[in-house]
């Protein structure tokens, strides 16, 4: 049912009032008085203590709650309030913005950073104990981490390498891929606290530094916790959500902004001198052109209209490197199968195999991924042609459906943090679901003497049809009911019979 603006009005002062994020109206004289609404709940002061009920708490200073129906006097008179608080000085605090949308634009402007990260593990009885300490500097493209052994893992921006006191080595590593060893990312963590619902829990003393504290909470999955620093507004502590009976909490001991700390740890070490013995296993090479990667690899990538970063050649593919986004791409061998997992589209005139940050296809006798934030849009330059499956969730499967599946949603939640947790992962295959439902049915064994087969026809990513073939079982129907991303299980929701 559609809501009014009285009541569309009245859930967005709510979500504001509980510190979350409403979602955005479609009517534009809303959305402006959303904007006020947002300003003025900036300027109203510190928020609410953490409790059941953060409004009626006490000292909590909520934002109001609408007694009269919207009108643009409403909009004039909010707008003439916040013209008079700007007059007195209070511009600055305006545009402050809620802490999370502070923290995305300190990370976005972090040029560089040196500190040491604490890495602490507690077992559901409240046990905790230390794993780790770890150095870590941050210099624009160069990163590196050091361990308590010595061991140092270094990113230079042109080659990768681990220093091995112990063992008296020095590992030449992949150019590409992760390099943390037990941290926790900044522009990660920025990234998924903008993404997901939160909550504000209140502000906490964390190493010697005033923090706010935030809930953030996946939808379907638990809630894990992010402490931002609130002098830098950067992150300053994680922990994770308890699973299998373990938290881990990762916390910025030492922290300081800037190319600061010991910045001879990215100089590439003479392994001679230091008596090391180097380990070698294809770690690429950055070169200046494709012509140059074809002479190491025989491959003669296909690029995108926008140069890359930088282009690393490996003895059998080619890395193109965007910073947060790799198109990486080989020689075609065998025959193209989407992942059971993915949803499909089509690119360069055959499917695609779409993940959540991710996209795999083939062209001119070459195999192609990108992954990454960016991976539709280069995709799109390499590609040409790219049709991108329609996973939205206004489509209920169900309907279609000779039988429909009654769905318990709390069990489905707790099947999804199980998966969360590392357990049961076939509910992430729909066609894995789709045999374990159809095996349960009483009369739905096999036709012809034959094992029946299971073959998804359609995936947008959050609806999926699978055809049953050599049963009593035509189609299976099923929805991602939680999360509409790759880690998000499968609901069996309907079935036709044959």
């Amino acid at each position: 049912m559609k809501r009014s603006s009285e009541e569309e009005l009245d859930r967005m002062i709510d979500a504001l009032n509980r510190e979350r994020r409403p979602e955005p109206p479609k009517d534009p004289e809303l959305a402006e008085l959303l904007a006020v609404a947002r300003s003025v709940k900036v300027l109203g002061g510190r928020p609410a203590a953490a409790g059941a009920d953060r409004a009626g708490a006490a000292g909590a200073r909520p934002l109001w709650r609408r007694r009269r129906p919207v009108t643009m006097l409403a909009i004039v008179g909010l707008a003439a309030c916040l013209a008079l608080v700007m007059v007195f000085g209070a511009w600055p605090a305006l545009f402050k913005g809620d802490v999370v949308h502070a923290m995305e634009r300190a990370v976005a402007k972090l040029t560089g950073y040196h500190g040491v990260v604490e890495v602490r593990m507690t077992d559901a009885a409240g046990h905790e104990w230390l794993i780790r300490r770890v150095e870590v500097w941050s210099a624009g493209p160069k990163t590196a981490f050091r361990l308590e052994d010595g061991t140092l893992t270094v990113d230079d921006g042109t080659r990768r390498w681990q220093e091995r006191p112990s063992e008296r080595e020095l590992v030449l590593l992949p150019m590409v891929g992760g390099l943390g060893e037990g941290t926790f990312d900044l522009r990660t963590e920025a990234g998924r606290a903008l993404k997901y619902p939160h909550e504000l829990v209140g502000e906490e003393s964390v190493a010697g530094r005033q923090a706010t504290h935030l809930r953030i909470e996946p939808p379907g999955g638990l809630p894990y916790d992010l402490w931002i620093n609130n002098e830098s507004k950067l992150p300053l502590r994680l922990t994770t959500a308890m699973q299998n009976a373990i938290q881990t909490t990762y916390t910025f001991v030492n922290f300081e902004a800037g190319q600061v700390g010991d910045q001879s740890v990215f100089t590439y070490p003479d392994p001679a001198k230091k008596g090391y013995t180097v380990v070698s296993n294809d770690p690429g090479r950055v070169v200046a052109s494709v012509p140059e990667a074809a002479a190491i690899t025989g491959i003669e990538a296909l690029m995108p209209s926008e140069a890359p970063a930088r282009i690393v050649a490996f003895q059998d593919r080619v890395v193109l490197d965007y910073g947060e986004t790799l198109v990486t791409e080989k020689k075609a061998v065998g025959t193209f199968t989407p992942a059971p997992n993915s949803a499909v589209g089509h690119a360069a005139g055959g499917p695609l195999e779409v993940w959540w940050d991710s996209l795999r296809w083939r062209q001119g006798g070459l195999e192609i991924t990108a992954k990454g934030p960016r991976a539709q849009e280069l995709a799109a330059q390499v590609a040409g042609e790219l049709t991108m499956p329609h996973g939205t969730m206004t489509g209920d499967p169900s309907d279609e459906a000779q039988v429909k599946v009654p769905v318990d949603l709390n069990v489905v939640r707790a099947q999804q943090q199980q998966v969360d947790g590392g357990h049961s992962p076939w509910w992430l295959d729909p066609a894995q679901v789709a045999m374990t439902f159809v095996s349960s049915l009483p009369g739905s064994g096999t036709t012809g003497g034959n094992q029946p087969t299971f073959t998804v026809k359609v995936n947008t990513g959050a609806v999926a049809e699978v055809e049953v073939s050599q049963s009593a079982v035509r189609r299976v129907y099923l929805k991602r009911l939680v999360r509409q991303d790759e880690t998000g299980i499968w609901t069996v929701v309907g079935y036709d019979k044959r």
